[in-house]
């Protein structure tokens, strides 16, 4: 990834443009990057994780600066203010906290500028909220060190970036309407991906701009917000967005068909899911990145869209469910109907019936078991008789053979006598 033509991006982003761009660069890059470069020996780079440690400070001092403006007033005996010493320190752990950092770090969609390692880039981790956090204070952390260590320039640029004007009057926090839908979003009910808010248009003129954001969770448009500078747009797309998905009673996301595909998957006794990571999508505008990855299951195979890899793999998942579920349901085909017109339907009906019963095969063309048996009983009396015939044929000839043979012995007697007669009338 080329990261120096997003610097412009990043930089509209956050609201803060940096004199030294490699500081910028710093804080988006992990020591799994920095490992892979220095081992090949061509650069030598270094990880984020020392701005991170000064941002974590920074971070601190500027959310009590901006509580210290919002909540505290000056009076002539000192400062005075609702809140306690526990209600300020609950609302600072609320506004640094893991959760909130990354949440705004997801709806600014920083994450997707991180340079890492191949194996990370592999993973994924870009999405993990602790190193979308780290993130955040990376950039805090740059941001400090450019502007000559100015905390008021950081408290500038955090105040863009963190709502800390909405509490209640007892001191306890009241969730802004981006985080409760950022919270709603990462709950364990819902487990949809991080709302993401888009410039729809601005109008007016340069000192009274007028600007209308939308409310995006993965690629659907929830809800649109118009205000006098972003923030206050986008308080209002995410109220707008929070009524639309409570008017959703079942509402669900492609990670429920990731998990429906594992478990069919395991029902079956088949390999899990493999995914394969296609890259990126090509041609898209103002440093946006959209990932591609393919999912194979069953020898079914489908590719899926996202912002982040999770997203993608969620939507290729629910393709190849869908293909799965698809081949395995029974198709009923249509029985072929007669046209039928007027009083005749009962009776053709009837007709049917009746050729039905007509066109079926009779004892002549399909003997039954018992038709077929009769002949084998008929064999027994018939083979009785043609041995009887028999016996009496080869008696007649027995009988003409003796006969044959006494008239033949008949007949060697005589000639016999007759040549001993003729012998005596010799002498």
């Amino acid at each position: 990834m080329d990261f120096k033509k997003h610097i412009p991006t990043i930089e509209k982003k956050i609201n803060y443009t940096f004199r030294d761009k490699s500081l910028l660069t710093q804080a988006f890059t992990r020591s799994s990057f920095c490992n892979e470069k220095n081992y090949k020996g061509k650069e030598s780079y270094s990880s984020n994780e020392v701005l991170e440690f000064f941002g974590d400070s920074v971070l601190s001092c500027a959310i009590i600066s901006l509580l210290l403006e919002k909540k505290v007033e000056r009076y002539p005996h000192g400062i005075k203010t609702d809140l306690t010493e526990g209600d300020l320190s609950a609302i600072r752990s609320k506004l640094s906290d893991k959760r909130h950092l990354s949440s705004r770090t997801a709806e600014l969609g920083l994450q997707r500028f991180l340079l890492l390692g191949e194996g990370d880039e592999k993973l994924g981790i870009a999405d993990e909220a602790s190193v979308m956090e780290d993130l955040f204070e990376s950039i805090i952390g740059a941001i400090y060190v450019d502007s000559g260590m100015d905390i008021k320039t950081v408290i500038e640029v955090v105040s863009g970036l963190i709502d800390v004007s909405v509490y209640a009057d007892g001191g306890a926090p009241i969730q802004s309407y981006k985080n409760a839908l950022q919270e709603w979003c990462a709950s364990k009910k819902h487990r949809m991906p991080p709302p993401v808010y888009k410039t729809l248009s601005e109008s007016g003129p340069e000192h009274k701009r007028v600007f209308e954001r939308g409310c995006y969770i993965g690629e659907k448009l929830y809800g649109v917000g118009v205000g006098k500078n972003q923030k206050e747009a986008d308080t209002a797309a995410a109220k707008e967005a929070l009524e639309a998905l409570s008017r959703i009673k079942d509402a669900t996301t492609t990670d429920d068909s990731l998990n429906e595909l594992r478990a069919l998957l395991s029902s079956k006794k088949a390999p899990s899911p493999e995914f394969h990571d296609l890259g990126e999508v090509p041609g898209l505008s103002d440093g946006e990145r959209r990932f591609i990855v393919e999912c194979s299951a069953l020898g079914v195979s489908a590719s899926g869209t996202g912002y982040s890899k999770r997203d993608a793999r969620a939507e290729a998942a629910g393709k190849v469910l869908a293909q799965i579920k698809l081949s395995n349901t029974p198709q009923e085909q249509p029985k072929p109907q007669k046209k039928v017109k007027g009083k005749k339907i009962l009776k053709k009906k009837e007709d049917g019936v009746q050729n039905s019963e007509k066109h079926t095969l009779t004892p002549q063309k399909l003997k039954s078991p018992e038709q077929k048996s009769r002949p084998q009983t008929q064999k027994g009396p018939i083979q009785k008789k043609k041995s009887s015939s028999l016996g009496n044929n080869t008696a007649k000839v027995e009988k003409s053979t003796k006969k044959a043979n006494a008239s033949v012995q008949g007949k060697t007697s005589a000639n016999k006598n007759i040549r001993l007669v003729s012998k005596a009338k010799q002498r």
